[in-house]
Parts: C-alpha cells; structure tokens; sequence
C-alpha cells in the first residue's frame, strides 16, 4: 500500500481583494468618511490540487503573475486558502521571505542565535555549527555589524545560511537561487544535491529551467492561476517553453499594433532644429522572415534595425546580444563587416544556427555616423526573446562536438529536433 504523501492540496483557491483607490492619509480618509472603499476580486489561484510524496523533488514553473509564490506561501501556513484544503505531514522550513524575523539593530552574530532559535536549534547546536554558517554566507568580515547595515543579497545569503540547518523534513524554495554571485550560486547546488541524497522533501519555484531539469522528480506547470498539468521535468519544461511561446506572440502583435499608432518623431540635433539620424524600430524574425521572439537553438536569428535618415548621412550600427543577468553573449558592428553602404534606412544582421543554450535575452542596439566617434543613439534592452533547447547540454552556448566512437552521420545535436511529447 502506498504511502501517504507529505503535502497534499485540494481544490485550492486563493482571491485576494485589491482596493480601487489609494487612501494613505488621515485627510483622504475624513474626506471620504462616509463612503466605502470599493475593492474588485482578483482570483490568483483556482482549483489547484496537488500531492508530493516522502524524499521527492517537485518543482512549480510558471510566468510571473501565474500563482507560484502564492500556492507556496499557502503550503507554508502564509495564506490562508479562499477556500479548499491542505494538509502538511511533517516539519516544514519555508525559504520563502528569508530574513524575516531578523532585528536590524542586532548583530549578523545575535541574529544567527535568535533566527536559529526560531528554527528549532539549540544553543549549542547553533554555536557548534556558528563558524559554519558565516563562512557559507561569506560574511566573516562582517559577523560584528548590524544587519541595518547590510546589503540586501548579504541579509539573505545569511538568512539562506542559517534555514538549511534547520531539523525539517520538507524544505520549501522559492527563488533563493536568485540571491548571491555564480559562486554562491554553485554552492546553493550543492546544497539541493545533498538534500536530495538525505531525503528531503522539496518543493521548488523558479525559473531556472536548468536547475528544475536538473533535480525535479516531477514538474507542475502553472498558467494564470490554473494547473496546466503535472509532468516529467523534460515534458513540463516543453509545456512551460510553449506557454511563453504562446505569451511572447501574443505580446508581439500587441506591440507590433502599437507601433503602428504611435507616430514617431525623429530627435533633433545639437541646435534643436535639425533632425539628426535615429533608430526608429528593432525587430526579431525567423530564418523565414516571420516575426518572433522566441527561437531554438540552431534557428537563424534576423535583426532588423530600421533608422531615421533625413539627409542620407553614412550611418553604422552595432548589435549586442545580452543574457537577462547581463551577460554580454555577442557583438558584432558594420565596422566590423567593413560594409561600403552605409546610406539606406535599414540595417540588417542574420546570426544563422544560433548557438545560444536555453534562455531570455535581449539587444543592445547603437547607431553611429561614418565613424565610432559619432554617436547618434544607443538603445538597451529592446526585442527581448527566448531560446529554447530540448536536450539536456548546459553551459552558454553549443559547441558543435563528436565522441570518439560516434558515427559521422549522426550529429551530435540531433536531439535538438526531438521535441518530448506532454
């Protein structure tokens, strides 16, 4: 006979109500006495059921706005459900709202004694493994200083420090691979790693698809408030992957609407008469001249800048390729081309088998007179879009690659076409 799970949800439903007008002063309350704040309904999750067995590792994926953090906050006694029922069998630690229940005005030192405390440690186990959990949150230097004092990244490394000492058997994580460098970031790993191995329960929101690939037993796809389903970690992530697919085309024929009622006005120049050259639209589109914003890796990938040229004046332009952390993935310029043309209204670029692993990614895009001296206009974060990948390679990019022994016919990106059904 089975066991039963550690976390089950019934029918859960979660309606905050959101008020229709701003009162924060004692006047805008006097003034309006006798007249009721009006509030509208805003349902964040519907009928949403789950069950998470002893020692696995269930991940929650989703857009922002789709329900995540609620659902864990309701899972973790947070919120209480509108309505439905949840049931939790075992001790639980949420990193979920980390440093709460820190005193700023107390020392990183005071304030691992008191947080530990409230996690269920004795004093002698917090003392025993003291040294331990400042060296983790690398904050040594800084054990003697109020939290007032601290970062926001430092306060929650050291918050994060301190919950995985905690004597619980279910952990619940919300986004806590956000907090801290690459380094720390890689140590966060080897803690879920060594969590599994002791049979934690996990339950783990992000938007890392690597990391959810990487340690999910199962994956529960939320879309607005709903349960999309509840998949194997490949499948779920292509259900996720579609779902943003879905979502940035929709996004695209919004703005491409907009853009077509806006009517651009072309910048003046340094007299605030004369028109000077500018960038009047960037756009992504597929190898086959379709618009779009989310590609796969190996796809060709158009950029189209489109410019402003009153006096047909020698123009360059450059393009950046940027990951969402601000990783400078590619740039390449017209001076680097050593184009001749450089008169016309519109720039193109064509990066064909685009190398980028799984990811959002957005442009940086300049504009530049016959020389790099001549700065007409730069733009950052325009045209983000999506990569996506159906194999398991990890790291930036792909580099084309054969095992010895492989046959020559058989690319070893084959994978790529071999999209997992739901």
């Amino acid at each position: 006979m089975p066991a039963d799970p550690l976390i089950s949800a019934r029918s859960v439903n979660k309606t905050f109500k959101l008020p229709t007008e701003r009162r924060d002063r004692l006047k805008e309350h006097v003034v309006h006495l006798f007249r009721p704040i009006v509030y509208h309904e805003f349902e964040a999750l519907h009928d949403v059921s789950l069950s998470v067995d002893d020692g696995e590792f269930f991940s929650i994926v989703g857009h922002n706005g789709s329900g995540k953090s609620t659902l864990l906050k309701i899972l973790a006694g947070i919120y209480r459900p509108t309505s439905g029922q949840v049931e939790v069998r075992g001790r639980l630690s949420p990193f979920i709202e980390l440093g709460v229940g820190f005193n700023p005005e107390l020392t990183a030192r005071d304030n691992v004694y008191l947080n530990g405390t409230i996690l269920g440690l004795e004093r002698r186990q917090i003392a025993a493994q003291f040294d331990d959990i400042i060296g983790f949150a690398e904050l040594e230097p800084f054990v003697d200083l109020k939290l007032k004092n601290y970062s926001s990244g430092m306060l929650v490394r050291l918050a994060f420090s301190v919950a995985i000492r905690a004597h619980a058997e279910i952990l619940l994580i919300d986004e806590v691979l956000a907090v801290g460098d690459a380094s720390f970031q890689l140590k966060c790993f080897d803690v879920f790693r060594r969590l599994r191995a002791e049979g934690k329960t996990i339950v783990f929101v992000s938007h890392d698809l690597n990391s959810v690939m990487e340690f999910s037993d199962r994956v529960m796809v939320l879309d607005h408030g709903h349960v999309v389903g509840t998949y194997a970690p490949a499948a779920g992530i292509a259900v996720y992957q579609q779902l943003n697919e879905e979502k940035a085309s929709r996004d695209l024929a919004r703005s491409a609407a907009a853009s077509t009622t806006a009517a651009p006005t072309a910048p003046t120049g340094a007299n605030g008469n004369e028109p000077r050259p500018s960038i009047r639209t960037v756009a992504t589109y597929s190898g086959d001249g379709q618009p779009a914003r989310v590609f796969h890796r190996g796809d060709d990938l158009r950029v189209v800048v489109a410019v402003d040229n009153p006096h047909g004046a020698e123009l360059n332009a450059s393009v950046g390729i940027f990951r969402s952390d601000g990783l400078q993935c590619f740039s390449t310029s017209t001076f680097d081309a050593e184009l001749t043309q450089r008169t016309g209204d519109s720039f193109e670029l064509t990066c064909r088998d685009l190398p980028l692993q799984r990811g959002t990614y957005h442009l940086l895009v300049g504009l530049f007179g016959k020389t790099r001296a001549t700065v007409h206009e730069y733009q950052d974060h325009v045209c983000d879009f999506q990569v996506a990948q159906w194999d398991d390679y990890e790291g930036v990019c792909y580099v084309h690659h054969r095992w010895a022994g492989e046959q020559p016919a058989e690319r070893a990106d084959a994978s790529r076409d071999q999209r997992p059904g739901p």
